[in-house]
């Protein structure tokens, strides 16, 4: 594709000096993408780790939290319970106590009938020694194994804190993809831009020039001329993407939408991407930002298609063919698949 220079670009210089300098900018351009990919590649590690953290503090918290529940622990239950172990062991006291006594009884009781009865008694009161301190035990052990709120506080500032980090790793992160987004759209522009029409391959020329003729159709005829562009030309939109005014940035979960609308798409297949913008402001400065847009989805897909692919970027028009009452809808780029 061929693209004027800015005015005033290389002035003075000779051609060789100019190509060798615009080599050089566009060497320095790529080894900062790469740099910055680098980052980003250690950056997605750490905040990979800062996920695992977080995942394994929540699951602890809600352990914490089953177990806190379970076990119904609130104030009002510890303190039952607290009561609940006072009298059982208190219990248990006496029923030692009596075992104590009914041992010195049995030791110096001399009628049979005596011993017997005392024996029973022994017998009874050894029992209910035994099962007090069973209970004693397992109220130990359940209030051992209880979950105080001071505990799930503590998880709970811990997993807030590590989610707090991994935000802003992810805020970090997503600022560097899209500052790689627009350094690769820059470093690409020659390449994928297309300045005049004549430059396109010969069926993307020809749904451009389709495409052209439809300023002054309706979202109705569109639909119906998008049809027929399909049947003669083998061309179709595979994704449509809007614009927010005065950004031509595209949010990540456009970028996977891209990357899946390219990769199915067939082998061979060539993607336009076609650049409008609205008609309100200014016609040069709406076109340059069109144009930055355009450059930007075909950089994107260019970096997502397969080796057989082909893509490049135009702009068409400022235009309302596809709202004449809300501008914003006409601040968008298609991306057309022509089959071959």
């Amino acid at each position: 594709a061929k693209r004027g220079s800015p005015s005033g670009a290389g002035a003075g210089q000779s051609p060789q000096a100019l190509a060798t300098r615009l080599s050089n900018d566009s060497n320095t351009l790529a080894g900062l993408v790469t740099r910055m990919q680098t980052l980003l590649a250690q950056r997605e590690d750490e905040l990979k780790s800062t996920r695992s953290l977080y995942q394994h503090a929540s699951r602890e918290l809600d352990q914490s939290r089953q177990r806190l529940a379970s076990a119904s622990v609130n104030a009002a239950e510890v303190e039952r319970l607290r009561q609940d172990l006072a009298d059982t062991r208190s219990l248990l006291t006496q029923a030692e106590n009596l075992a104590a006594q009914l041992r010195q009884q049995l030791a110096g009781a001399p009628d049979g009938n005596v011993m017997a009865k005392l024996r029973t008694d022994l017998d009874e009161a050894l029992l209910q020694r035994d099962n007090y301190q069973k209970q004693v035990a397992e109220m130990q052990t359940q209030m051992k194994n209880m979950v105080g709120s001071d505990q799930v506080g503590s998880l709970t500032r811990e997993l807030a804190a590590s989610n707090d980090k991994a935000n802003s790793l992810e805020i970090e992160n997503n600022k560097l993809r899209y500052d790689i987004q627009k350094l690769r759209a820059e470093l690409d522009r020659t390449r994928l831009f297309v300045e005049k029409v004549d430059d396109l391959p010969a069926a993307a020329k020809a749904l451009y020039v389709e495409l052209s003729k439809l300023e002054s159709a309706t979202p109705a005829e569109l639909a119906t001329e998008y049809e027929r562009i399909s049947q003669e030309l083998r061309a179709a939109v595979i994704d449509r993407i809007n614009f927010q005014t005065g950004s031509s940035r595209i949010d990540l979960d456009k970028v996977e939408e891209i990357r899946r609308a390219v990769q199915s798409s067939g082998d061979d297949s060539f993607f336009l991407v076609v650049g409008y913008a609205s008609k309100s402001g200014d016609l040069a400065t709406n076109r340059q930002l069109s144009a930055d847009r355009a450059t930007t989805i075909a950089s994107v897909a260019n970096f997502r298609k397969k080796s057989g692919q082909g893509v490049q970027a135009v702009f068409l028009s400022a235009t309302d063919r596809f709202s004449p009452t809300d501008l914003a809808t006409n601040q968008v780029c298609e991306i057309w698949e022509i089959r071959k």
